[in-house]
């Protein structure tokens, strides 16, 4: 019999967990596995670039998107499904997903164990992320290409290490040719606990050399769209301004709304256990974004992966005894850069060379390694 393994989401997380399965949890199931990957996006997205991205010219598109069916075309078929489609509802007591297939149709799919990796968006459908299909993400990334191109103003609210890293590559591209403004809504960028101060003194330093004018304990209230196509902007300070274009990189909005409320929090997360399942569920799973267990940095997700898909293999294998549970991550890493020249980092409450972020991510925002990471040879930062 056909044990059946359905991964919600082929971003990240998802989809190296799918690999993960095929290349070391298949062989050992007597019965046979297959894996089931539903996505609505027919390639992966390395939108850990998507900051130098939107710049147009910056990098080309064949070096952003890749085709999510090749680099699967290697399983057999008996093994592995790609689902073109978006998860639409979760019917727990039948174990069953509902999926709005994008040619129209609507199928159900019942499973054995159920992944939940289905992520986040960028507010204002920005893409920064995957926007459901490829063509509408695509199509989105090229419209804001010719925005920032011709705006003369850009002001950015938000100042995390997308906010900060899109006002400094933008910065970085066009110098002092357009005006670039970044709104935050503390008293210094990066402003959280677990950044050192002298990391977010250095990036403000660095984006006070390339331009950015940064307004610091200032949210926006309301964004109007006017007719000669600006955006207006009224913030809480009480204080407003127009800008060509008006980028809102703050907070993401979780893909949680086909899930059963009773599985989520207040905040719309997966409501997750020490094992990375669903809490009141002994089948469901989940990863990423969705979850509660820990930041939603791309830094966590190597670990995540690799303990999810342990503990799927222990299940999938007999082994249910040997379920584990997911450390949480203990130190913070982050690398910021702001086009290829300015950076800093800190790893644990270590602040990191400025020349050695630049060398490792400000070259290339690690694009050389999109391809090895998407078919599945290897993890982030750690091997397959």
């Amino acid at each position: 019999m056909v044990k059946t393994v359905v991964i919600v989401g082929a971003g990240f997380t998802g989809l190296p967990t799918a690999h993960k399965l095929l290349i070391y949890t298949a062989p050992k199931v007597t019965e046979k596995l297959k894996v089931i990957l539903v996505s609505p996006n027919s390639h992966f997205y390395w939108n850990l670039a998507a900051v130098r991205g939107v710049i147009p010219g910056a990098i080309p598109d064949e070096q952003l998107f890749f085709p999510i069916a090749d680099a699967f075309s290697r399983y057999p078929s008996e093994n592995f499904e790609f689902v073109l489609g978006k998860a639409d509802r979760l019917v727990l007591e039948n174990n069953t997903v509902l999926v709005a297939v994008n040619d129209g149709s609507t199928r159900e799919i019942v499973f054995d164990q159920l992944v939940i990796a289905s992520g986040s968006t960028i507010r204002g459908d920005l893409p920064f992320k995957p926007l459901g299909t490829h063509e509408n993400t695509v199509n989105a990334l090229h419209l804001l290409q010719k925005e920032i191109l011709n705006a003369a103003s850009i002001t950015i609210a938000g100042a995390g290490a997308t906010g900060v890293e899109t006002a400094g590559e933008i910065a970085a591209a066009y110098g002092n040719k357009k005006e670039i403004t970044l709104i935050c809504a503390g008293d210094k960028v990066l402003h959280t606990s677990d950044v050192l101060p002298s990391v977010s003194q250095t990036v403000e330093n660095d984006l006070k050399k390339l331009g950015v004018k940064a307004i610091y304990n200032t949210k926006v209230e309301t964004s109007t769209k006017e007719s000669s196509g600006q955006t207006k902007l009224v913030l809480s300070s009480g204080e407003s301004l127009t800008t060509d274009l008006y980028l809102p990189l703050f907070g993401i909005q979780l893909n949680t709304g086909w899930l059963p409320p009773n599985i989520l929090d207040e905040a719309g997360n997966v409501q997750l256990d020490s094992n990375m399942r669903v809490k009141g569920a002994t089948n469901v799973w989940g990863i990423g974004d969705v979850g509660n267990l820990e930041p939603k940095q791309v830094t966590s997700t190597d670990a995540q992966i690799i303990d999810l898909a342990e503990n799927l293999d222990c299940v999938l294998t007999g082994r249910e005894s040997q379920v584990k549970e997911h450390k949480i991550a203990d130190k913070k890493m982050i690398f910021i850069t702001l086009g290829k020249s300015y950076a800093t980092g800190q790893i644990s409450w270590w602040k990191v060379w400025g020349w050695l972020v630049a060398y490792i991510k400000g070259r290339k925002i690690f694009v050389d390694s999109a391809p090895s990471y998407v078919s599945g040879k290897e993890l982030r930062h750690k091997p397959m």
